[in-house]
């Protein structure tokens, strides 16, 4: 009898326990209401010109703001980023690969030629405690569209595929805000 009354205490100890290691864990992941995102890096070898840079940069920002599934988002170098609360996702990466491509070539010969490509490496972390949250080799690219398609899409499309990892992995309010 004193065997399963101290088996059961043992259980009933480790539910309580595994219990609140589940509660911490959910707390942990809950999605980000504040998004900070870092100027990224350029690989050296990469012909990524400090213009387009700067585009990618208000891109990623003015995406993740369309996406209403933050409270806040800014660039590190905002004013913003010094009143931030601490809990916020961190955003780094760095292009490794650009190909410019050809709008002429996209709308007079299509199948792909004149493709354009953008290829980044990007680390989310909590900015608080450092922890990674994933990293990821995302990229946005431009095969066609209207006239030959803009060049600018593959940005988008790079800050939209952010946005859908962190949504997926619960790192970004899987409902859009009003």
């Amino acid at each position: 009898m004193k065997r399963y009354k101290i088996a059961f205490l043992l259980l009933a100890a480790s539910l309580v326990l595994a219990g609140g290691a589940s509660g911490q864990r959910k707390t942990e992941s809950a999605p980000y209401g504040v998004v900070e995102i870092e100027r990224f890096a350029v690989a050296q070898g990469v012909e990524f010109p400090e213009t387009d840079l700067n585009e990618l940069m208000n891109y990623l920002a003015l995406h993740f703001n369309d996406s209403r599934r933050f409270d806040q988002v800014f660039l590190s170098s905002d004013t913003a980023s010094k009143e931030a609360p601490a809990r916020r996702a961190k955003i780094t990466g760095q292009v490794t690969k650009y190909s410019k491509g050809s709008r002429a070539a996209r709308y007079l010969v299509g199948f792909g030629a004149g493709r354009t490509k953008l290829v980044a490496d990007v680390k989310v972390t909590d900015a608080e405690t450092g922890q990674l949250l994933f990293e990821k080799s995302v990229d946005g690219h431009v095969y066609g569209g209207l006239f030959g398609g803009k060049t600018d899409e593959a940005k988008g499309e790079l800050a939209s595929e952010i946005i859908k990892t962190m949504t997926k992995m619960g790192y970004a309010s899987r409902t859009r805000k009003k």
